[in-house]
């Protein structure tokens, strides 16, 4: 067998992103995605402070709200929570 094929490729399809990971994805930073998080638009595992989130929880996020305004979509949960 050749040494390429016994290389194991690790399978990232669920790998658990940061937040700091999330908010590079998205062109934003660490505080965006935690706010997305607090307001329930976007959801996470939590190791008690630490949370990560799922790569296919980004894309989920990514393709529902694709051709939007992700500030105004915030802003407009904020305002539904604070109601």
């Amino acid at each position: 067998m050749a040494e390429a094929e016994k290389k194991l490729i690790p399978d990232d399809a669920e790998r658990l992103l940061s937040l700091e990971e999330v908010g590079e994805r998205l062109g934003t930073g660490r505080l965006f995605a935690a706010k997305l998080i607090r307001a329930g638009l976007l959801h996470a595992l939590a190791f008690r402070k630490i949370k990560r989130v799922p790569k296919s929880e980004l894309a989920r996020f990514i393709r529902d709200h694709i051709g939007q305004d992700i500030y105004e979509v915030l802003e407009a949960r904020e305002r539904e929570v604070t109601a």
